[in-house]
């Protein structure tokens, strides 16, 4: 007698996970589950960023994002999962703010008659929104997020690095290397290209002591105009010599 056929699914993994495919939470929709998924990525961050991998625990981050330890496994199947989507969250927003500005410098080096002026324009195009968002708006949790897992050198520094900062240094690196007359793979340009990336990631670490030393209550207005102008002399003047 043949059988009857039931309407019964196994839940067929991912490939390569080994986990079941992410559901929308009942009764919540795809809204609510994105908002829960959101809430325990931003407390993982501020946890990773303040106690680094090993000594954070999902139970804590559970705790502190106010969701079950299973919700917290079912979204990211465990501490290194989730720690890769703290990073890949960090680096889409940051990417989002960079591509526009990246998309039309890339489009503009295709000249190969570009002046130093205009090159240091480029520089400066592509490097504008990386500044504002270290000066105003990101949170100090992702800046010691990314401090831990570059010395950790994790899977999450990983994508950051590809993700943001590689991409940023290299482009960077071609305008560079125009304007001194290098090759950009060569050492010295890289180096040099760095040095001046480096200076807009400073200004996150170091803006707790900069506002106080000038007595700003933040980078505003005027005053993000004061300190990006600053801060191009200052690249500009690095650049001087090949």
């Amino acid at each position: 007698m043949p059988r009857k056929a039931t309407h019964h699914r196994r839940n067929r993994a991912h490939p390569g996970t080994g986990r079941p495919p992410r559901r929308h939470p009942a009764g919540g929709g795809y809204a609510r589950g994105e908002r829960t998924r959101r809430k325990i990525i931003e407390a993982a961050i501020d946890m990773f960023g303040s106690l680094g991998y090993e000594r954070t625990s999902t139970r804590a981050i559970a705790r502190r994002a106010a969701v079950s330890l299973p919700a917290l496994q079912y979204y990211f199947g465990g501490k290194e999962g989730l720690h890769l989507a703290c990073a890949e969250y960090i680096t889409a927003d940051v990417r989002a703010r960079l591509a526009p500005a990246a998309a039309r410098v890339s489009a503009s080096l295709s000249d190969p008659d570009l002046s130093r002026p205009a090159l240091l324009g480029l520089l400066e195009m592509v490097l504008e929104p990386f500044l504002e968002s270290m000066a105003t708006e990101r949170p100090e949790s992702w800046v010691l997020f990314f401090t831990r897992a570059q010395i950790e050198r994790s899977a999450a520094f990983d994508v950051l690095f590809e993700r943001v900062a590689g991409a940023i240094t290299r482009l960077s690196a071609e305008i560079v290397a125009r304007i001194l007359g290098r090759p950009p793979g060569d050492p010295e340009t890289v180096i040099r290209a760095l040095t001046v990336v480096g200076q807009m990631a400073l200004i996150r670490r170091g803006r707790p002591i900069l506002l106080r030393a000038l007595k700003w209550p933040n980078f505003s207005g005027k005053r993000l105009q004061i300190l990006k102008d600053a801060l191009w002399k200052q690249i500009e003047a690095g650049l001087g010599a090949g």
